[in-house]
């Protein structure tokens, strides 16, 4: 993905969970960047090299190594590690899943775009659709990420809009919180 599509999920959780912050949502969605980026910065995963356009997608000039960030086994288990963080400090179950499946929805949509997200460790198998190494593959998996960001901000402002209506209507004249 072209990385603003791993928003998505983030804006579109906050509509169901108010009680966390927008940018720890945002940030869920990203892990597996974010680990991509220290990993490869202290060389324990390595970079591939690429060129893309929309002829002909992405073709990969050099083939990477990216295991711990982007392997489904590990995506695991960095979805699960975000779950038990996010339950330790909100004290919810529900809360401590929906970031969880945040974190996981990387993986997921990288393997509508990748052909080379390994199942576990170097040398074990490679999956994904691969649709980033085609013109027109690369100008869908463009135009999705668009469309699944809009209705991911779109989900998160409606929600808003909502709350801030429900909040306004449990006052009273004075501003004073009254029943409903």
């Amino acid at each position: 993905m072209s990385g603003i599509g791993h928003l998505a999920p983030g804006f579109a959780a906050k509509s169901v969970i108010a009680k966390v912050p927008l940018l720890v949502l945002l940030l869920a969605g990203v892990t597996n960047d974010l680990l991509y980026f220290v990993f490869t910065t202290v060389r324990i995963e390595k970079p591939a090299i690429t060129t893309m356009d929309f002829h002909q997608g992405v073709r990969y000039l050099t083939q990477g190594s990216i295991p711990y960030s982007h392997g489904f086994f590990m995506s695991v288990v960095w979805s699960l590690t975000a779950a038990g963080i996010a339950f330790l400090v909100w004290r919810d179950r529900r809360v401590g899943f929906l970031i969880g499946m945040v974190v996981f929805s990387h993986w997921a949509l990288d393997f509508l775009m990748h052909s080379n997200l390994p199942l576990l460790f170097d040398g074990s198998p490679l999956v994904g659709l691969g649709l980033e190494n085609s013109g027109a593959g690369f100008l869908f998996i463009t135009v999705f990420d668009l469309v699944i960001l809009a209705t991911g901000m779109i989900l998160y402002f409606r929600a808003r809009s909502e709350r801030g209506r429900s909040s306004k209507a449990g006052r009273n004249a004075d501003g004073i919180k009254g029943e409903l």
